[in-house]
């Protein structure tokens, strides 16, 4: 019985997948006979290349300022003096504690 219902979910689930698909194709069939296909393309004022010249490609770029790269390289530094300390603390927990005058 459960074999059965195993197999009648899958063909159910491949009737609802192939359903949804044939809608989609549907759609998308009755936009592009509609006579305006260009109605959902976004309309771009990026100049557009023909020929590849990286002057071009340059100029189509957006333009952004320096990356500040302070607060980066302040935590690296943080970072690494912390592992260091972890290292000397642990290197330091595995000697003898020295004793007093001589104890």
């Amino acid at each position: 019985m459960t074999l059965f219902k195993v197999i009648a979910g899958l063909c159910l689930g491949f009737a609802l997948l192939a359903g949804l698909q044939t809608v989609g194709v549907w759609a998308l069939q009755e936009h592009l006979k509609s006579g305006n296909p260009n109605a959902g393309l976004p309309i771009s004022t990026v100049p557009v290349a023909t020929k590849f010249d990286a002057d071009t490609i340059k100029n189509m770029l957006p333009k952004y300022g320096p990356i500040d790269t302070r607060e980066g390289e302040r935590l690296a530094v943080e970072g690494a003096a912390r592992r260091i300390d972890l290292q000397i603390r642990n290197a330091q927990s595995y000697v003898p504690v020295p004793g007093r005058f001589g104890r």
